[in-house]
């Protein structure tokens, strides 16, 4: 295993970071923690702004992290990535990574009410943790929830044009 360290990061709070350089495809850490249903992470995280819960499988169970690999920050052009191997979870280089640099991984998200926005930083930055797949299905939502508040609204008489005078 490299040799890491959580400090602060400009990505978060506080992240995890390489004191030695990391070969590609090096298996850097495993995403330990309590599993629990997605149900009881989500009463434990009810009105925080952020978790540690990493969804296996469909996401019925999820991970609640404990353990280094909870501090390796969302990123929309990661240097790792996750893979799930027989219910364990595991953060691997995606390219090589330069001692000192921070560890990152696209969070992917597809579940949540709440806005995921994302401070990467990145040129590529999408703007939200949110999966693309899931901000296509949120963009999508959001157009047929307009569509169908419009007749409502010319049923009431907004949106409608009025003729006035003028002197």
């Amino acid at each position: 295993m490299p040799r890491l360290i959580i400090r602060s990061s400009d990505i978060h709070a506080a992240g995890c970071f390489a004191l030695e350089n990391i070969p590609k495809r090096t298996r850097i850490l495993e995403y330990t923690g309590e599993r629990i249903t997605k149900a009881e992470g989500d009463i434990r995280y009810e009105g925080r702004p952020f978790t540690y819960l990493f969804g296996l499988g469909d996401g019925e169970v999820v991970i609640d992290g404990h353990g280094m690999a909870m501090f390796v920050n969302h990123s929309c052009d990661p240097n790792c990535e996750t893979d799930e191997e027989a219910g364990r979870v595991y953060i691997a280089a995606i390219r090589d990574i330069a001692a000192g640099e921070e560890l990152t991984y696209d969070y992917c998200l597809y579940d949540g009410d709440d806005e995921a926005p994302c401070s990467c930083g990145s040129k590529s930055c999408r703007g939200s943790m949110y999966s693309p797949e899931e901000l296509k299905k949120m963009a999508r939502a959001a157009a047929r929830k307009k569509k169908q508040a419009e007749p409502a609204a010319k049923g009431n008489g907004a949106g409608r044009k009025v003729r006035t005078k003028s002197k």
